[in-house]
């Protein structure tokens, strides 16, 4: 099967949109995410007759008129690879090694057996019982502000809490679509045409870069919050915080207040019936209130004078 020119899908259901294989066609079919199982939450809004498309789409590739390919994770749920890699190395990054950890279910169960180990972490979020939810009512519009955590790792030392660690996962959303493209990889077209995806980068200083900046004070202000929090995003996105913050004064450890960033990307491409590795590209540690601080403080951002020259242009063209 070809593949598309320009902007194409890069992973149907964790294997290449082109793979013919078995295995690969079988995901396909079953439309169950491979990372971490349940039907893939990529997909269209309802259509005439209240049909919905299942997309499995797990990352695209982008085809810049200068410089390499770029592939990029546009499904949190693919970060999970590998009974949730990334969120080990955020244990074993924070606690040290040796800490076993359990999802809620299991740690359920071997609660209820009596089988727990003396020192574990506890994984709470969305794919394990519920995510932590924070809120508080201003007392004077009688608002109420609420957070949701991704993730919350909580580390037990003989049955006492002794540890929280917060953690964010976050991939990319798109603009346009890719729906051509990827019905024609589905039905084994002749030909692929280019995806019409963009990558939805003003959601990263619009919503992103402020959760985790107000999800870093909560972190801050808390006494068990003892390694800080952690941020796991693919390599490319993480890019574009730099661009809009710049520079960050950099830590060399986990503690209170710090924030660390974990990237990561998709590894060497394989033989057709086997998915890509997630490949860890870099940690960057940074104190919450510094990576507050360079955003609010706008150097990278358009300045006031260009408001101002920009208004008196519209106004003498009109």
């Amino acid at each position: 099967m070809p593949r598309a020119q320009g902007k194409d899908l890069c992973e149907l259901f964790g294997y290449a949109p082109d793979d013919d294989s078995a295995i690969a066609r079988k995901q396909r079919d079953s439309q169950i995410c491979p990372f971490i199982g349940g039907i893939c939450i990529k997909h269209s809004h309802p259509l005439p007759g209240g049909k919905i498309d299942i997309f499995g789409s797990c990352s695209v590739a982008n085809k810049p008129k200068k410089g390499t390919l770029e592939e990029v994770v546009i499904c949190p749920q693919r970060l999970y690879a590998n009974r949730y890699e990334v969120l080990q190395r955020v244990i074993l990054d924070a606690v040290g090694e040796g800490i076993p950890f359990f999802m809620a279910d299991e740690y359920k169960q071997s609660k209820r057996l009596d089988a727990l180990p003396s020192n574990f972490v506890v994984l709470l979020g969305k794919n394990s019982s519920a995510e932590i939810s924070l809120s508080k009512r201003d007392p004077i519009t009688n608002k109420l502000i609420k957070l949701n955590l991704d993730w919350v790792f909580a580390q037990l030392v003989d049955g006492i809490l002794t540890q929280i660690i917060p953690c964010e996962v976050q991939s990319i959303d798109i603009t346009g679509n890719y729906h051509a493209n990827w019905k024609a990889y589905m039905t084994e077209a002749s030909s692929i045409p280019n995806s019409n995806h963009g990558l939805n980068w003003a959601n990263v200083w619009k919503r992103l870069i402020p959760q985790l900046i107000l999800k870093g004070t909560v972190a801050a202000n808390s006494e068990l919050c003892k390694s800080g929090s952690y941020f796991v995003l693919p390599e490319r996105v993480y890019n574009q915080f730099e661009n809009l913050v710049g520079k960050v004064n950099p830590v060399n450890l986990p503690g209170p207040g710090v924030l660390t960033i974990m990237t990561y990307e998709l590894g060497p491409l394989v033989p057709f019936g086997s998915i890509r590795s997630l490949v860890q590209k870099r940690t960057i540690r940074m104190l919450s209130a510094d990576f507050s601080i360079a955003f609010s403080a706008g150097h990278r951002l358009p300045l006031g004078s260009q408001l101002d020259s920009k208004v008196l242009s519209v106004l003498n063209a009109l």
